[in-house]
């Protein structure tokens, strides 16, 4: 069944008899339904869509078209029913054993659970493949990964989303962490971004304005990445890597610094 409401569509999906005798449990994490919030531009990505479908504890799945992603994120998770809500972008492919995989990881203190998803982007996979062999992808504080995630319904009741497209994972997961909650990421388990690379002028003025970097970081974030972007290069044998990895960093940081320029 298909309900419209304004530009949010609920795809409400026959559950099957154990599903429905399971949808009351939601205290235990082998047995809890999650309802899906997937926002995108217009119709959500049916291969998506079809992997939800095929997750065992997947409850209704909530598309909407609202601007910016920051809202409608807000209010698809307000439109819920469950206690824990995945928040999945329309660019996202996931595994059927997603959703099972990450509620097993739910804890009292914990708000949320993202998970490591490797790129579609061969160039920016490779970087993520050397970085990932000196460092647990997981354990990186400055990749929230919003793309793929389950949260705790009340922690949107009192959310204020920032009108943005752009840094909005850094804002929440702080805002998460404030009311007293961890922010937890698994390592890889499946996800796969499919999603074509943003405008880094964009995303490093957005990290500079919403203090998602401060001079630290971004030192830390320039040194890694010109280190590593050469051996990123290496490993897929190829310039294009190097050309594209390199020019992205220069973009990054030519926002920031445009924006740190403005406040002064």
């Amino acid at each position: 069944m298909l309900k419209k409401q304004g530009v949010v569509h609920i795809l409400v999906e026959p559950l099957n008899n154990s599903a429905k005798t399971l949808r009351g449990m939601l205290f235990h994490s082998d047995n809890m339904i999650v309802d899906f919030v997937v926002p995108s531009r217009d119709e959500a990505n049916p291969a998506l869509l079809r992997q939800i479908r095929g997750m065992s504890c997947a409850g209704q799945i909530i598309n909407t078209h609202e601007k910016p992603l920051s809202v409608a994120r807000k209010h698809g998770v307000l439109m819920a029913k469950t206690e824990w809500v995945a928040m999945v972008d329309d660019d996202m492919l996931l595994p059927f054993d997603w959703l099972q995989k990450v509620i097993m990881e739910i804890e009292p203190v914990v708000g949320a659970i993202s998970t490591v998803a490797v790129h579609n982007n061969r160039h920016t996979a490779a970087y993520d493949r050397v970085i990932g062999t000196i460092y647990s992808l997981n354990k990186v504080d400055t990749s929230p990964h919003i793309n793929n995630i389950i949260i705790r319904r009340e922690l949107m009741e009192n959310y204020d989303p920032p009108k943005l497209f752009f840094g909005e994972d850094h804002y929440f997961k702080r805002y998460v962490q404030k009311a007293g909650y961890r922010w937890k990421v698994l390592p890889f388990i499946g996800a796969t971004h499919m999603g074509t690379s943003k405008d880094h002028v964009i995303l490093g003025i957005s990290y500079r304005r919403y203090s998602h970097f401060g001079l630290y970081k971004l030192v830390r974030r320039m040194v890694a990445r010109f280190i590593f972007t050469p051996f990123a290069a290496l490993s897929n044998c190829s310039l294009k890597t190097f050309i594209y990895l390199t020019k992205l960093n220069v973009e990054f940081l030519a926002g920031w610094v445009k924006e740190f320029v403005t406040e002064t």
